[in-house]
């Protein structure tokens, strides 16, 4: 029974195709001719056709838009979650962070030993989304 489903659907959807490509290859005159030998009115049809579009157009820019909101509101929560880590360890790890070459001038002259360990947390997690501090590397370097 699958299989029968299955071919029948394979079938409808070669006719379908087939039917796409001679409407695509179908000169705009000759379409034209239909319209009017079948008695309808090119300008409504026209008109019709440009006002789904519009509405076409509106409800893609709405999906983006939704889209959108979704990755700046995922993107925001990742922001914010914090990596756990005790600030022993967090402390270390900016000490081998602002021996390293590459960082900043400002990032060089931190003194870690005069951070609050709010602000030692806050940097530790500014440099791990940086990709300066591996969270995974416990002091192994």
């Amino acid at each position: 029974m699958t299989d029968k489903r299955s071919d029948e659907r394979r079938k409808l959807v070669s006719l379908a195709d087939a039917l796409f490509d001679d409407l695509l290859s179908t000169s705009d005159e000759d379409i034209l001719k239909e319209v009017l030998d079948t008695g309808g009115d090119p300008s409504a049809i026209r008109d019709r056709m440009q006002d789904r579009f519009q509405e076409a157009r509106a409800q893609a820019g709405k999906e983006r838009m939704k889209t959108a909101r979704a990755g700046r509101e995922a993107a925001k929560a990742k922001a914010t979650a914090a990596i756990v880590v005790e600030i022993s360890t967090a402390r270390q790890a900016l000490q081998r962070a602002f021996r390293q070459d590459g960082l900043s001038m400002a990032a060089r002259n931190e003194t870690e030993g005069n951070l609050t360990d709010e602000e030692v947390l806050r940097k530790y997690n500014d440099l791990v989304r940086l990709g300066v501090i591996d969270p995974e590397d416990r002091g192994s370097t």
